[in-house]
């Protein structure tokens, strides 16, 4: 069974899939690290699949799995995202329409670039 801790780091490194914002974004394959206080290495988990979506809604999301003897162990993938960064415009747009505004679909407007607010 997966930690409070895993899950807290895993969804902390979902932010690090959006290449906008990041050098050197998580990608597929890539081994992300949970630590104890001392900085021990406790578990593993390889990246699976990421979701980079910057054009129509602004998600980033990361699929892992535990490593297990050395292999990926893919009976308890975890589905890992990023909540809503207040500094993406499209991000904001979503929220706004699926929460405040209690929308099931998107309106086109979210696909357009409003004077370089969204990219």
């Amino acid at each position: 069974m997966i930690s409070d801790r895993d899950y807290k780091v895993l969804a902390n490194n979902a932010y690090e899939v959006d290449k906008e914002k990041n050098d050197n974004p998580i990608r597929e394959n890539r081994v992300i690290e949970v630590r104890d206080s001392n900085e021990k290495i406790v578990n593993e988990y390889k990246v699976l699949k990421v979701h980079d979506n910057e054009i129509e809604n602004g998600m980033q999301a990361m699929a892992v799995a535990p490593i297990k003897n050395g292999k990926p162990d893919t009976s308890q993938v975890v589905i890992a995202y990023a909540g809503t960064n207040v500094d993406d415009g499209l991000d904001i747009l979503t929220d706004t329409q699926t929460v405040e505004l209690n929308k099931n679909t998107l309106d086109i407007s979210t696909k357009l670039n409003f004077n370089g607010y969204n990219k």
